[in-house]
Order: C-alpha cells, then structure tokens, then sequence
C-alpha cells in the first residue's frame, strides 16, 4: 500500500475512534499466568490491553500511516514469542512501550513529508504555523523528538519515558526539556495551543475498538494455531512410537527364549 493510500486508510480507521483514556490498565496476574501459557483468548485478552498503546506510539513516532503499519506488525509478532517472559504484570507495558520505540527509530530513514504528516494531515487546524512547528518537531535530535510526543502525546511520565527510550530518567527529563525549550522559542506564545493541538491529533490516533478485536484475535490464531497443532503432531508421533515399540515387543517376546 503506498504512502498516500496508507494514510487515508488510517485517517478512515482512526476517525471512528472516540479520544481514548490514555492509561494503560495492567493485566491480573490469573490472566497473565494463563497468557504464558499460550491459552489462545488469553493472549488474546492481554495483547488487546496493549495493542491501542503500540498504534499510537508507531503513528505518532513515524509520522506515517504506511511505515506505522510495519512497525505494529512487527512488534505485535515478536511479542507473542515473548509472552512466556513476562513474569509481572508491568512487564507486559514495559515491553510494547520499548519494542515499539526500539522498532520505530530503524525506521527514521522513511520520514513523513511535512504536510501529509499525520500530525498535520489528521489535525483539526490547517494553520501553516502549525505544519511548521511539526516539521521543526521532526527535525529535532531523535530522543528529543521522542520525549516529546511520548510525554505530551502518550502521557508517560519521566520514569515510562526512560523505560521506553531505553535511558535513565535524568537523560529523559532533559531531552524533554531540551525539546519543550527549542519548541517553545520557535512557536512563541502560540506553543500551548500547538501542542495541545499536538497531544488531541494523538489521541486520535488510537484505533477503534471495533478494529483492536478483530485485528488482535487474527494475528493470535494465525501464531498459536500452529503451534498448538505442531504439539497435538508430536504427541500423536510419541504415542505411534510407543505403540510400534508395544506391539514389536508382544510380537517378539514369545520368540526368546527363556
């Protein structure tokens, strides 16, 4: 799918979204003990908590509806080889928030163009002074752009900012400093109305209910459904095996002699 149709593609699944809680609620640990081990509605269930979380951060970070795609995708896909790890309920958002930031800087070398940005494109205003404090958004160092949308956008605090951009939370303070200062000077006392504007077109990026089920549920079938019949395989192979073994060893026992 190209950059354009990605984009409009996205517009038209977001737009059904109402702006969502930003919190994460973290799983029960009963859940998450039957997620470990791959009870297949039960990863389900875990990775519809934080499946909104991971779209918005990959929408926000890239810019673009087409490169956020592949991030989701590859994160979602990875996490469900990983999901024996977790061993606590944080663990879980701990992961996503990381992987998807982890995922998203591989992909800076596919930047938006400025004004089919989806911070722009999906954007209730059209003022250029807007799109330039965007495309100055995007031109900061990586970890501050980062900061920025991950504090403002996503709500993390200081200690979720380091533990997504995998830094100390002193290092995460001052990047967001750094780029709330740069931001500011550029936008003057239009800043408060731009990144609040900044943190709304954000939320619209969550996708909407309807889409997180069936979406979720699809990509958990297609990983477990294999691996469940790779075990059912086995078994089915151990007890052929132990069957030939039986009937050779009836077959042949009355043949020794004693």
């Amino acid at each position: 799918m190209g950059y354009d149709a990605a984009g409009r593609s996205m517009r038209r699944v977001l737009s059904r979204g109402t702006l969502p809680d930003m919190a994460v609620t973290e799983p029960d640990i009963e859940l998450l003990d039957r997620a470990r081990r791959y009870k297949q509605e039960a990863v389900a269930q875990l990775f519809r908590i934080y499946y909104p979380q991971v779209v918005r951060i990959a929408h926000g970070l890239s810019g673009r509806g087409d490169v956020a795609a592949g991030i989701v995708r590859f994160v979602m896909k990875r996490g469900l080889r990983v999901v024996p790890k977790w061993r606590d309920e944080g663990e879980p958002q701990r992961w996503f928030m990381h992987h998807t930031v982890l995922t998203a800087r591989r992909a800076h070398k596919h930047p938006p163009q400025p004004d089919k940005d989806l911070f722009v494109a999906m954007a209730l205003t059209r003022d250029a002074d807007y799109t330039a404090f965007i495309r100055a958004l995007r031109s900061l160092p990586m970890q501050q752009r980062e900061a920025f949308i991950l504090h403002h956008g996503e709500r993390l605090n200081e200690r979720y900012l380091a533990v997504a951009m995998d830094c100390s939370v002193e290092a995460a303070r001052n990047h967001l400093r750094v780029a709330e200062d740069s931001l500011r000077a550029l936008a003057g006392s239009a800043y408060e109305a731009y990144r609040e504007e900044l943190a709304r077109t954000y939320a619209g990026m969550s996708p909407a209910e309807d889409v997180v089920i069936p979406r979720v549920s699809r990509q958990v079938a297609r990983y477990i459904w294999p691996r469940r019949m790779w075990r059912i395989t086995k078994w089915v192979i151990v007890l052929g095996l132990l069957a030939t073994i039986a009937w050779a060893a009836w077959r042949i026992y009355p043949q020794i002699e004693i």
